[in-house]
């Protein structure tokens, strides 16, 4: 998966901790499409932790690399799925351009722990 040296010399990926930068290509990776197109941040993905085990990543690091790369701008989340979420099956993202403002007062911060999944379905009042 090819990375721009502005990414690679961006201060959020300076940053990131060696897991997270380490898993970082397997997530651009997940949207097949070259990396200039600009689709390439609407199109959302999944990523299983059964998957990132087969990468090597036990699943409490591949939890913490989830965290980090929405922490540093990497990726967004969109739906929470297994036991956090609403029983629906896989965690959902996005790629993100955040980390182009990491440390900047323009940065906008977004925390996996906090985050709320829109509600599913139809509901009767």
């Amino acid at each position: 998966m090819p990375m721009t040296w502005t990414l690679l010399n961006s201060k959020s990926f300076q940053a990131l901790p060696y897991a997270a930068a380490k898993a970082l290509p397997y997530f651009f990776g997940k949207v097949k499409m070259p990396h200039n197109n600009p689709e390439k941040y609407s199109a959302d993905f999944h990523f299983s932790y059964p998957e990132a085990k087969g990468y090597g990543f036990p699943s409490a690091t591949f939890a913490k690399v989830i965290k980090m790369l929405i922490a540093f701008g990497f990726i967004d989340p969109i739906e929470k799925g297994g036991l956090r979420g609403y029983r629906t099956g896989y965690n959902v993202f996005r790629l993100s351009r955040r980390w182009e403002k990491f440390g900047t007062n323009d940065f906008e911060t977004m925390d996996w722990e906090t985050f709320m999944p829109k509600v599913k379905g139809n509901f009767k009042k």
